[in-house]
């Protein structure tokens, strides 16, 4: 290859900085530069050029790590839309908000002429489609591609279909126990309520 001129020595430098072997500022070349034009003055141009290639495998690393990053995380979220779409978000929610607005209902049949409009709130704020990629979020939060494949595979057998189908009315089932056990209670719950409210009233009382 030879040993290169002064002008192309010059030159080496500008094109270094433009190519990214320069690690100085206004066109000052930085150490590696300076050994490299070392170097080829001696007749070594192909050790001179060793760093040159360290520093593109490494630029080739940091990018192929980044992009794979980006893939993963891109097929974490796919499994999990794939997961919710198995579960058929929209109807499940859909029924779960229709059950438990029922519930609420009977409980305050007051509310029975608000049902429409409590009904058109829920299905504007509370879809399937509007909470999508929050419940994407939870999801791969929670699980790893891995799991949300094999829970995929789960809710793709009858016995996972079965369990989706019947959740609505089993979420439904489990409020309705709940409520009906805080109504058979509710006198313990408000002893409890007055006395501590005494409790408190003579703290403040001694304090002052």
């Amino acid at each position: 290859i030879g040993i290169m001129t002064q002008q192309k020595v010059r030159e080496k430098k500008t094109d270094c900085f433009k190519t990214g072997c320069l690690a100085g500022r206004k066109g000052r070349p930085c150490p590696v530069s300076v050994l490299n034009l070392n170097l080829i003055k001696k007749g070594k141009p192909l050790k001179a050029f060793k760093p040159c290639l360290y520093f593109f495998v490494i630029t080739l690393f940091v990018f192929s790590f980044q992009t794979n990053a980006r893939a993963d995380a891109d097929s974490h979220r796919k499994a999990a839309d794939e997961l919710l779409n198995t579960m058929d978000l929209n109807t499940l929610l859909s029924e779960s908000i229709d059950s438990m607005l029922q519930i609420q209902l009977s409980n305050n049949p007051e509310l029975k002429l608000f049902e429409k409009t409590m009904k058109a709130f829920f299905n504007k704020h509370m879809s399937g489609e509007s909470l999508r990629e929050e419940f994407i979020d939870i999801y791969t939060e929670t699980f790893t591609e891995k799991e949300l494949r094999i829970i995929n595979t789960f809710y793709n057998t009858p016995t996972g279909k079965k369990a989706l189908k019947e959740m609505p009315s089993m979420m439904s089932k489990g409020a309705e126990i709940g409520q009906r056990r805080v109504r058979e209670n509710l006198p313990e719950l408000q002893r409890m309520i007055a006395e501590e409210t005494e409790r408190i009233q003579q703290i403040q009382q001694r304090s002052e």
